[in-house]
């Protein structure tokens, strides 16, 4: 991680990264967004969360989830003790497939360096894969979250991967949730290890 001295500002090495990217057309995606939808929270966090990609609300607004699916996990963190200053939310895509679509090949391809330099400038302890797609691109597997969530596992070094269900596959099997709370509540409890 690189050496900050004590006047620079630590979130300008995210918002120079943020501004570089903004007129991004490395996929045709760029053609139907209205904002690039680029991560929002504490570039200090230990904690990162990890989605697929922005829905029509993320790309209205321009920041990562505020729907529904932005509402109940922040319930959920919120149960688990998580604060917003704990964490930092980004999704592998930077813009909305049209119709929410699955990512194409060529748009994860386009994306993931952005994701990846997130990760490297925010530098996280853990990462929250949140639900299948982010976490077989994370994870390069194509094995289901079912299987690998609330398992722990090395993403680099010193980086930690906690793969869980997206919150809005809770929303439509609300009996998830209790997984969602427990795997969040892992986060809570690796990040005081």
């Amino acid at each position: 991680m690189n050496q900050r001295s004590k006047d620079e500002d630590p979130e300008r090495p995210l918002k120079e990264f943020h501004s570089s990217i903004l007129t991004c057309r490395g996929c045709s995606l760029y053609k139907t967004r209205t904002h690039l939808v680029f991560g929002r929270g504490n570039s200090g966090a230990k904690i990162m969360l990890v989605g697929e990609a922005p829905g029509r609300e993320e790309d209205l607004k321009g920041r990562p989830f505020v729907g529904a699916a932005g509402k109940l996990l922040a319930q959920e963190l919120a149960k688990a003790g998580l604060r917003d200053e704990d964490i930092y939310i980004a999704n592998v895509l930077k813009c909305r497939p049209p119709g929410n679509r699955d990512p194409l090949p060529e748009e994860i391809e386009a994306c993931l360096p952005y994701l990846k330099r997130q990760i490297e400038i925010l530098h996280p302890r853990i990462i929250s894969s949140l639900g299948k797609f982010a976490t077989q691109v994370l994870l390069s597997t194509q094995q289901g979250i079912t299987s690998l969530r609330g398992k722990p596992q090395l993403y680099e070094e010193d980086i930690i991967i906690i793969p869980t269900l997206h919150p809005a596959a809770c929303i439509y099997n609300p009996s998830w949730k209790k997984l969602l709370l427990q795997d969040l509540r892992l986060l809570k409890t690796k990040l005081s290890e």
